[in-house]
């Protein structure tokens, strides 16, 4: 699938809102930190973070909508991607039944389109968001 300039964007948001909620992942917990390197630049922790979509990225009607994706290790990543049951189960814990029945139902609209440059300028505004309110949010 090709990755449009605004998965680029999402996915950051979604990696780092995942480290200001969760410290990490957000299916296992496991946190993450900002790594030095031994050249002394820094390796943010929400680099260390997949975006995983609950229901496939490849429905436009919700491939950026915040509901639909959680910031993850690469394993659990992997787990969610691979076992149906387990997936969910996650994003009922995760969402809630009544969350998860209207995202299926955005899910199912193929009208109107995504407006792009809408979205565009939301996420980066979000991003700036995370930013001062996790300090610097490289």
């Amino acid at each position: 699938m090709k990755i449009d300039p605004l998965d680029i964007l999402f996915s950051e948001f979604i990696r780092k809102q995942a480290i200001k909620l969760a410290g990490g992942c957000q299916r296992c917990g496991s946190p993450k930190y900002d790594i030095q390197k031994e050249n002394g630049s820094i390796y943010p922790a929400w680099k260390q973070l997949q975006c995983a979509h609950l229901t496939g990225r490849w429905r436009e009607s919700i491939r950026w909508d915040e509901e639909n994706a959680v910031g993850t290790c690469g394993g659990c990543h992997l787990v969610l991607d691979r076992d149906h049951l387990e997936k969910e189960n996650f994003i009922i814990k995760h969402l809630g039944q009544e969350k998860y029945d209207l995202l299926k139902a955005r899910a199912r609209q193929t009208y109107p389109k995504p407006d792009k440059k809408l979205l565009t300028l939301y996420y980066q505004k979000k991003l700036l968001e995370v930013k001062d309110e996790c300090g610097n949010g490289s």
